[in-house]
């Protein structure tokens, strides 16, 4: 099992560094993940020198390590959906237990002899061993579940709000994070379960189901480097949206809406500019000239749609045109979607599956027998 070890030393160091160098308009949240990283690195080392070396390193560290991941998880998700550039004063405080810890356990075991740290480890009890040790224990077991479903919270709401500013949502509606949220929570259930089975709480000694942490690690480690590195910019902090609900500080009347209407639906039909796959709502206002919460506004109250449903309707109905002119299936289906304003299959099939009932082919099978 020493092989899961190196692999995720090497590996997260190897990321961490490749994060740092070589990706592209690198930015604030990726100098966090290169940091994780570099700390999964120093866990894993240390875990090869204490299960296959003897040696104690820093023996106790890990314990404290949830403590860490967990915050830079959140400020993670946080600093990129809201576009920071660096970090900001009020994450500090996410470390302080992480900190406290560590100087607890700095007095208390890091600077104790050799014989005393490893008859700690060995031979007491969770009855014989202090209460704040055990209070860390307990602590670092219930950190990942509780900032877990607070980043859930933020993805979700994050997702809502992108629906009012983007037509697209390839590469910024943060998907991947619920594949690296799954493998956090997996972690966890099995270091819980590991510890209670093994008695880990009980008995401090090491067993073959810690093994099985550190492989789910490696898993996240592999999540964080792949996903990480191609995560783009989020140019606009979508969760500042200056419309509220009811629209009562747009200044502008549910009468003016009305007449606004049908000037931007001209527009969209006369000049088209949901072919363009990063139209923004930002970009839409510059082109006709009506503010941007005025057009959220007019496309609510009077299409019952958000900006994206908006922009992707007409999407579909190009598609659907372009479709009907394409008997002979000179192009692809991809092709038309792409020439529709599409920009990735997925989406393409998820939202005409969505808007139509049936799929791309469905459709297009109806119009050639019709």
């Amino acid at each position: 099992m020493d092989i899961i070890l190196i692999s995720g030393a090497l590996l997260s160091l190897f990321l961490a560094v490749f994060l740092l160098v070589k990706k592209k308009n690198r930015q604030y949240p990726d100098k966090i993940l290169a940091f994780w990283l570099f700390f999964f690195s120093i866990d894993f080392i240390r875990s090869y020198l204490l299960f296959f070396s003897g040696k104690i390193f820093l023996m106790g560290f890990g314990y404290t390590l949830p403590l860490l991941y967990a915050p830079l998880l959140f400020i993670y998700v946080v600093s990129l959906s809201k576009g920071y550039k660096r970090l900001s004063y009020k994450f500090l405080w996410h470390f302080v237990p992480f900190i406290l810890t560590n100087v607890y356990m700095f007095f208390y075991i890091y600077t104790k002899p050799y014989d005393w740290r490893a008859d700690f480890f060995n031979n007491t009890t969770f009855g014989s061993r202090p209460f704040i040790f055990n209070l860390i224990l307990v602590a670092t077991s219930l950190v990942y579940p509780i900032y877990i479903l607070v980043i859930y919270r933020i993805l979700k709401k994050f997702r809502q709000s992108i629906t009012k500013s983007f037509s697209c949502r390839d590469q910024i509606d943060l998907f991947w994070v619920n594949y690296l949220l799954i493998s956090v929570t997996v972690l966890w259930v099995i270091s819980l379960y590991s510890k209670f089975a093994s008695g880990y709480f009980h008995n401090l000694k090491y067993s073959d189901a810690t093994m099985a942490v550190y492989f789910f690690e490696l898993i996240i480690i592999m999540i964080i480097g792949y996903f990480g590195f191609k995560q783009g910019i989020i140019f606009l902090n979508v969760q500042e949206n200056p419309v509220t609900s009811k629209y009562k500080t747009t200044g502008l009347s549910s009468e003016k809406a009305k007449e606004l209407l049908p000037e931007l639906l001209n527009y969209m039909e006369k000049n088209k500019p949901y072919l363009d796959p990063k139209l923004t709502i930002s970009q839409l206002s510059e082109k006709t000239g009506i503010p941007a919460h005025h057009i959220s506004q007019i496309i609510n109250e009077h299409l019952d749609k958000n900006f994206f449903e908006f922009v992707n309707s007409y999407r579909i109905d190009e598609v659907k045109r372009k479709i009907s002119q394409n008997l002979n299936k000179q192009y692809t289906l991809l092709a038309i979607a792409f020439d529709s304003g599409f920009n990735s299959k997925s989406s393409f099939n998820s939202i005409f599956k969505k808007y139509m009932g049936i799929t791309p082919k469905e459709y297009a099978k109806q119009v050639v027998t019709s």
